[in-house]
């Protein structure tokens, strides 16, 4: 594998660098690498924003890049990252692909925002031109299947989709080392109908919310729940006052979810217990070709309350005692950091406004 870019070669036609490569454990590069990053919109900044990463949502790229999110990292990136160079390597001596490493952050000619972290460049192996991006990722056995259907999964086919378009590459590559010991990839042909597609929504975002500054729509993405229920320090018993016809709306639109929700539940309940029916006292429910179709083990969580009152000798002997935290004596003695770690309910009264 060629390890640094070849003299003479276009890396990218439509893009250039903006800031060089450097060591990502190194505070006063990540510190530039960040500040770059808020600049505008990566590969990974339109996965979350179409809603294909857990746990993030466009609220939190808007934080982010007016300089407000956090810069977060933990164990899982760390060792997404190291796994860039053996997946790169393996993948490149199984294609015969060429790969280098590319020279640093790419922006967009014409859109500076359109911003490019790639992992590697794949080369022509005949012309030594640089073909297009690709894309390097870890994955667990939970994802395998994931990775084994005809196209490439969503989130690192949309990245590559966008390098593409950031650096004008007409070709890319997805590969992943799925559960510690397995290589899959997919090609990733340009489509330009997407890619102008990505780029007009994007840019619209982009000009709306950061240059405008103009608050995302609420969404209900559970990372945009969670980030929301702590994005402010809430003042005690401070009231906000909203227009009663939004008011209104919001409740009603509530209320109407809601009672969908539970209806639903109740079907689905119905069906459930359809299937258990068809068990009985089995564990397993096959067709008749063998295949299961479901099944109704007992394995669930231990009921213990039951359980002592059937067998009250047998608890006392599994009896254990478990520390926690003495909330109410927290409460009485320091309310404010009680308060703080307590978590924010939304209730919405019943009696009409």
């Amino acid at each position: 594998m060629i390890e640094s870019p070849l003299p003479g070669v276009d890396l990218a036609p439509e893009a250039h660098v903006v800031l060089p490569s450097g060591d990502m454990w190194d505070q006063e590069f990540r510190a530039l690498w960040l500040a770059e990053r808020q600049k505008g919109l990566g590969g990974s900044d339109l996965a979350v924003l179409l809603g294909f990463i857990k746990g993030k949502g466009p609220w939190h790229i808007w934080l982010d890049k007016l300089g407000r999110g956090d810069d977060f990292d933990n164990e899982r990136m760390e060792f997404g990252r190291e796994m860039e160079e053996p997946i790169a390597r393996v993948w490149s001596r199984r294609t015969g692909i060429p790969v280098i490493t590319p020279p640093g952050m790419y922006a967009n000619n014409e859109r500076p925002w359109m911003l490019g972290n790639v992992d590697r460049l794949a080369l022509d192996a005949d012309t030594g031109e640089v073909v297009g991006p690709l894309e390097c990722k870890n994955k667990t056995e939970w994802q395998r299947k994931d990775w084994e259907e005809d196209e490439a999964p969503d989130a690192p086919q949309i990245q590559t989709l966008w390098y593409q378009a950031v650096g004008g590459w007409r070709k890319g590559y997805c590969a992943a080392c799925v559960g510690g010991n397995t290589l899959r990839w997919h090609a990733v042909e340009r489509r330009e109908d997407l890619i102008q597609h990505l780029i007009e929504w994007t840019g619209d975002w982009w000009q709306r919310h950061i240059v405008e500054g103009e608050e995302p729509e609420a969404d209900g993405l559970p990372g945009t729940k969670d980030l929301l229920a702590h994005l402010w320090d809430v003042e005690e018993n401070k009231v906000t006052e909203v227009a009663v016809e939004q008011a209104r709306n919001l409740r009603r639109r509530e209320a109407t979810l809601a009672a969908a929700i539970e209806r639903a539940q109740h079907r689905l309940d119905e069906v459930q217990n359809r299937m258990r029916l068809v068990c009985r006292e089995a564990e397993i429910a096959k067709t008749p070709g063998g295949k299961v179709a479901w099944t109704n083990k007992q394995n669930g969580n231990f009921a213990p309350s039951r359980f002592a009152k059937a067998h009250p000798e047998l608890a006392k002997q599994y009896a254990v005692t478990k520390t926690g935290i003495d909330t109410k004596a927290l409460a009485k003695d320091h309310p404010d950091i009680y308060r703080e770690f307590r978590a924010r309910v939304l209730r919405v009264p019943s009696k009409e406004i």
